[in-house]
């Protein structure tokens, strides 16, 4: 099916649903929240974030159009730049080898995200040889107190205040082992991180519109780091629960909206990535609450619906990402390239995007662990709060990034049970 009919296709379901069924919709998921800060409820930065909002930070910002498009996202050395339409095709996104460009209309810009052509979701963007391709949200910011009525974290106060749970301990892997040995039931609940939240202050990227940015507040660094972008005329509230529950177990997390409400796969891909070099600036940005806290080589992409297809298109063209989540994803695209790790929720009475994970599970390759959880009877949103499906959406997404993100393969084996409630359930995971 070109991407036309199946565009065509969507708008025609989504007419269809609102006029058959809108006194039914579902209502909005809301964040699972703690009390609210004032100061945050105004647009301020509950953080005591005074860096300057166009500030950029880390090694260079996203790569501007003509020359080599400085900045890199991710990887030791700084791998290549984010963006740019110079010769060498705007250069890498992450990674020792700068596997893989992101943007670029040159004439090398191997692995770049670029053009529609073929099935195999290679690239990014419009129909040329590479190149780059709003809404309102309700914020809700935690305070440091842990989420969810878990138990207070413990008085161990470091030098800059803060209180450390415990320490991000490295195995022999270079994994980052958190917390005592997780159970089912941790692995679906709140972790035991406080949580806190900041929308000003940051780098103000152009692929993306407004943001959250939430962290553990009193865990041990280094911070691994997730973007997560919602779908076709959807903003952040709509996946806001994923940002707590994720953040409570150690992982910063980015939600954010689109430039366009309307924005396609592709625009929301763009939008993930550019959000990710927001989150590697914070590294270095002075003020920011993550300075010299992350670490900017384990970044991950999720999104929901046509976020969901942004975010494999992005894993497609983009090898040095860790991880990437699509919660009942909708793209016409196919995913051949694919060499991140890629789970993929869907829902068999999901009348918009039913059927295509299935097809995104079958085009990534063998060699690419990849996993398939499609919840009997679920709808569009089943995937969109972690606490859905008493918790197993939760626990499978955090056992996933912890896995390939963190490496702690100690959330391993819950990926390997077969959850209640699923049509089907299939993994290339040993």
């Amino acid at each position: 099916m070109s991407r036309s009919c199946a565009a065509l296709k969507f708008w025609v379901t989504v007419c269809a649903l609102c006029v058959a069924s809108c006194a039914d919709a579902p209502p909005e998921p809301t964040p699972e929240a703690g009390p609210i800060d004032d100061a945050a409820a105004q647009g301020q930065d509950s953080a005591s974030d005074t860096g300057d909002p166009a500030q950029r930070g880390g090694d260079g910002g996203l790569g501007g159009v003509g020359g080599d498009g400085g900045g890199s996202l991710g990887g030791d050395d700084g791998g290549g730049s984010l963006g740019g339409e110079g010769d060498d095709g705007g250069g890498s996104l992450g990674g020792d080898d700068g596997g893989g460009s992101l943007g670029g209309e040159g004439d090398d810009g191997g692995g770049s995200l670029g053009g529609e052509s073929d099935d195999d979701g290679g690239s990014l963007g419009g129909d040329g040889d590479g190149g780059l391709g709003g809404d309102d949200a309700a914020y809700v910011v935690e305070t440091g107190a842990p989420i969810e009525g878990d138990a207070a974290a413990p008085a161990d106060t470091s030098a800059d205040g803060s209180s450390a749970v415990d320490a991000a301990v490295s195995d022999a892997s270079g994994g980052y082992l958190r917390g005592p040995e997780p159970s089912r039931e941790s692995a679906a609940a709140s972790g035991p991180y406080g949580v806190m939240s900041f929308t000003t202050g940051f780098r103000d990227g152009p692929q993306f519109g407004k943001a959250t940015i939430s962290y553990p507040s009193n865990a041990t660094p280094p911070l691994t780091a997730v973007a997560i972008v919602p779908g076709f005329f959807a903003v952040q509230a709509s996946i806001a629960p994923w940002a707590p529950f994720l953040a409570s177990h150690g992982i910063v997390t980015i939600t954010i909206d689109t430039n366009s409400s309307s924005a396609q796969p592709n625009e929301r891909a763009l939008a993930l990535l550019d959000a990710l070099e927001t989150v590697k600036a914070e590294h270095t940005r002075a003020g920011s609450p993550l300075q010299g806290k992350l670490d900017v080589s384990r970044l991950a992409v999720m999104g929901w619906s046509m976020g969901g297809g942004g975010a494999l298109i992005a894993a497609n063209a983009t090898p040095a990402l860790r991880a990437a989540i699509s919660l009942c994803g909708w793209e016409s695209k196919k995913f051949a390239q694919n060499q991140v790790p890629s789970l993929m929720f869907a829902a068999t009475s999901d009348s918009l995007a039913g059927g295509m994970s299935q097809g995104f599970y079958d085009s990534i390759p063998v060699s690419t662990p990849k996993l398939l959880f499609e919840v009997q009877g679920g709808s569009h949103e089943i995937a969109n709060n972690p606490s859905n499906l008493s918790g197993q959406i939760g626990r499978y997404g955090l056992s996933w990034l912890k896995v390939f993100l963190e490496d702690d393969a100690r959330y391993r084996k819950f990926l390997k049970e077969q959850p209640t409630g699923t049509a089907t359930f299939k993994s290339t995971l040993n």
